[in-house]
């Protein structure tokens, strides 16, 4: 009887001893950042390592932030019985961060689990910068300006105009013009010849009204 309880007893631990690696699945044995942990930097990367190796194909990864928005996932190698997962966090808000894992056994079934950890700064925004003001009273950058200026022989005014950044400023200047001059010219010779031909007519009448008034008997006795 005692030998019959003994090889009982032998034959459920020898069953028992093949069944566990059966039903034993895959487990997470620690993570960076830690579970619980405070991370003073965004991370870049997070590592996942587990009880036994996991396909990195089939492996599901994601982190949300305490703003509900999910960091984007760039890359996951396995490396042993470590998963290393590149992430762009982008605009990360400081607070408390889940990583959600799903992953792949040697069995074929498939075991999840999360971690938790927190940020204490938000990530940094590379490439932005903040435009600085220009003092008041400006608008921009002082740039040489250019200078042009036109006088027509006909026109009344010569034009000025000056360009710059900032806009363009137009002044006409009144000026003495070659017409006006020529006119003044025209109308004094018109007035000179007018004042020669009074004279001509006045000395041609003068001469004669002579002739007209001379004797008579001059005239016979001259011929």
């Amino acid at each position: 009887m005692t030998r019959l309880a003994l090889s009982a007893l032998l034959a459920c631990l020898a069953a028992l001893g093949v069944a566990t690696p059966a039903f034993a699945h895959t487990r997470l044995v620690s993570s960076d950042p830690a579970d619980g942990s405070r991370a003073a930097q965004v991370p870049r990367q997070l590592t996942l390592t587990f009880s036994e190796p996991v396909p990195a194909e089939s492996a599901q990864v994601q982190v949300t932030g305490p703003d509900n928005r999910a960091w984007g996932t760039t890359e996951v190698v396995a490396r042993g019985t470590a998963l290393v997962v590149s992430v762009d966090p982008g605009p990360a808000a400081a607070g408390q961060h889940r990583v959600s894992w799903r992953v792949e056994s040697l069995d074929g079934d498939f075991v999840s689990g999360a971690i938790g950890f927190t940020l204490d700064a938000p990530a940094a925004q590379p490439g932005i910068t903040t435009p600085t003001p220009p003092p008041a009273g400006t608008t921009g950058a002082a740039v040489p300006t250019e200078t042009t200026g036109a006088t027509t022989a006909s026109g009344d005014s010569a034009t000025t105009t000056t360009s710059s950044a900032t806009g363009a400023i137009t002044s006409s200047v009144p000026t003495s013009t070659v017409d006006d001059e020529g006119g003044s010219s025209v109308l004094l010779w018109t007035l000179v010849g007018l004042g020669a031909l009074v004279a001509a007519a006045v000395v041609v009448a003068l001469v004669r009204r002579k002739r007209e008034d001379r004797p008579q008997g001059d005239t016979g006795s001259a011929e």
